[in-house]
C-alpha cells in the first residue's frame, strides 16, 4: 500500500468520525462508524492538535446544547432546573449553607487525665 493511499484512507475515517460525532454519537459509537479502534482516535487526537481541537469543539458544542436546554426548562417553570441552574450558576448566593452550632466547652483537662496504658498497668 502506498503512503498516499493510506493518508487518503485516515483523512476519510477522520472525517467519518468527526461527522458522527457530530451527529449525537458517542466516541465508542463514533469509532465504529469510522471503524477504527478507540485507541486510533487517541492517538489521531494527540498527534493533531487541528484533529483534537475539531472533536473538543464538537464535544463543548453538546455541553452548550445541554446548558440551553436547561435555562430554557427552568425559564418555563421547572422547579428543579431552577433549582440546579441557581446552585451551580449563582453558587455564592444559592448553595446549600451547613451551619452548626455546637453548645458547650471543650475541656481538655478531662481529656488529658485519661490513663496512659503503662499507668493502666501500675494500677493492677
Amino acid at each position: 500500500m502506498s503512503a498516499p493511499y493510506t493518508t487518503k484512507i485516515r483523512e476519510k475515517k477522520k472525517k467519518a468520525a468527526l461527522e458522527s460525532l457530530a451527529k449525537g454519537s458517542s466516541i465508542n459509537q463514533a469509532c465504529k462508524a469510522a471503524q477504527i479502534d478507540k485507541t486510533t482516535l487517541w492517538r489521531w487526537r494527540k498527534k493533531s492538535k487541528k484533529f483534537n481541537d475539531k472533536v473538543l469543539t464538537i464535544l463543548d458544542s453538546r455541553t452548550q446544547t445541554v446548558e440551553d436546554a436547561l435555562y430554557k426548562a427552568a425559564i418555563d417553570g421547572d422547579v428543579k432546573a431552577q433549582i440546579f441552574w441557581l446552585k451551580n450558576r449563582g453558587y455564592d448566593r444559592w448553595r446549600d449553607r451547613y451551619e452548626q452550632n455546637l453548645g458547650g466547652n471543650l475541656n481538655f483537662k478531662i481529656i488529658s487525665a485519661v490513663p496512659r496504658p503503662e499507668e493502666m498497668k501500675k494500677e493492677k
